[in-house]
């Protein structure tokens, strides 16, 4: 709240010491973001997201002794259900499972997938090696959206593991879907692609990292359709089309909100 109140601040020492309170924070609970070495974008992420609603029930009891009322922002705004089902090929027996999220992880589709492509081929089902009750060996799994969230966070796996166990970068282009429709059991829904975190760098040992985001006070509809690009202290007026031109190759962290 501290660092969301100075953002119109021109005291540069006084952001600098709230970051710098902010990550040790962090830290206290991750020692793996202690020091300052490289770290991953997407495993700082969701690192705070646990905190932050770890931190919930406590902070709802110290709003009440005060007369107050507490709301997780993770659970209000970014946290939705899946229900994976299992079916044997054989017999047709099923069995699912319901978890909770606060970002889904998708694979790259060769040959400039979309971000829609993407996400359709999380739901389909695959094929699962797995001993049902009537001893067929083979089942279908799928995953599928039981609610839908305010604010969708996604996730580009473009750091895996070569058949050789070598960790390295994908630098596959993928098209930047502007607009996401999403399914669920409770209806579908639209999004709006609103900021990018993006990793600028060929190697998983190197690179740079900046953020993209629109501007808060214009519309998705507004024909200026102002976005602004965040390099460290540098801050840069930008669009979504050019966001969307630029960030294929480096795209990493997609956050879409929903339109109601």
């Amino acid at each position: 709240m501290d660092i969301s109140r100075s953002h119109f601040s021109v005291d540069r020492h006084h952001k600098l010491c709230l970051l710098a309170a902010f990550k040790k924070a962090v830290s206290l609970w991750n020692p793996e973001f202690k020091d300052l070495h490289q770290k991953d974008a997407h495993e700082f992420l969701t690192s705070v997201l646990d905190q932050m609603r770890c931190l919930g029930q406590q902070l709802q009891v110290l709003a009440s002794s005060i007369g107050s009322t507490y709301s997780c922002p993770v659970e209000g705004h970014l946290v939705f259900k899946m229900q994976n089902t299992r079916t044997c090929k054989s017999c047709g027996a099923e069995s699912t499972r319901e978890e909770e999220f606060t970002h889904l992880s998708l694979d790259l589709v060769p040959a400039h997938g979309t971000v829609q492509q993407m996400l359709e081929h999380y739901l389909i089902e695959t094929e699962l090696d797995f001993t049902c009750e009537c001893g067929a060996t083979t089942s279908g799994q799928r995953s599928s959206f039981i609610n839908l969230p305010r604010v969708l966070v996604l996730h580009l796996k473009r750091f895996r593991f070569s058949p050789t166990l070598e960790l390295t970068k994908d630098n596959d282009p993928v098209v930047l879907s502007r607009d996401l429709v999403v399914p669920s059991s409770q209806g579908g829904g639209c999004y709006s692609l609103v900021s990018t975190i993006n990793h600028i760098g060929g190697t998983v040992t190197s690179g740079h990292y900046i953020s993209d985001g629109v501007d808060p006070d214009v519309g998705q509809e507004d024909p200026t359709d102002r976005w602004f690009t965040y390099n460290d202290a540098v801050v840069t007026e930008t669009s979504g089309a050019s966001v969307c031109e630029r960030r294929e190759r480096f795209s990493y962290i997609l956050f879409y909100t929903r339109r109601d």
